[in-house]
């Protein structure tokens, strides 16, 4: 199954169930699986639009998949990770991960978490990882819901604001278009540019 089939299995799914099956794409993705969250956010901002929900219902159901997921994703990590052996193939993406989030631990400490919780690439295994660095309980709760909120915030804001400019301003659409590629996919862009910079100057 191609990537744009994961898509639109995955908008169907959540379409049909509403909330809860925004609950359960947050809360798989934070269990390592690699979903096209963004999904839930287009799906919330649609039940907003047409009343079946609010800003603060999508926010909360969000934030509850996500920290739902984050927390077994730890424990599994602080607990089993030695018998999941999850990590076992140096090109593997979580073994790429493991190695940014671990430069983030020595260089940040527990503040490593909220980053984690910010960017992309490293979010879908971040908390398996902290319950591999043995970061305690309460600090990992601390910063994960507080980086969830924040990028789940600043999701909504912008999903909320390209919308807005589409329906509002058609000659801005465009603009929204860009916004919505940026943001969504932006991080993937600056790796892809950094790894190239990074190959040149090695040769």
């Amino acid at each position: 199954m191609d990537y744009q089939s994961i898509i639109h299995t995955t908008l169907d799914f959540v379409g049909q169930y509403g909330l809860w099956g925004i609950f359960l794409l947050m809360f798989l993705e934070n269990l390592g699986l690699p979903l096209p969250t963004e999904v839930g956010f287009i799906v919330g901002q649609s039940m907003v639009i047409s009343s079946s929900a609010n800003y603060t219902e999508v926010f909360s159901i969000i934030l509850l998949g996500k920290t739902a997921g984050s927390i077994v994703s730890y424990f599994l990590g602080r607990y089993f990770a030695d018998r999941i052996h999850l990590i076992n193939q140096d090109s593997s993406r979580l073994k790429k991960a493991q190695t940014i989030f671990a430069k983030w631990m020595k260089k940040y400490g527990d503040f490593a978490v909220f980053i984690s919780r910010l960017v992309g690439y490293i979010r879908p295994w971040s908390s398996y990882l902290t319950g591999i660095g043995e970061i305690k309980v309460l600090p990992f709760l601390f910063y994960n819901i507080l980086g969830s909120a924040v990028i789940i915030l600043i999701t909504m804001l912008t999903l909320s604001g390209a919308v807005g400019l589409w329906r509002n301003y058609p000659f801005l659409r465009p603009f929204s278009i860009i916004l919505f590629f940026i943001f969504f996919f932006g991080f993937w862009i600056g790796l892809g540019i950094y790894n190239r910079i990074k190959a040149k100057t090695r040769k």
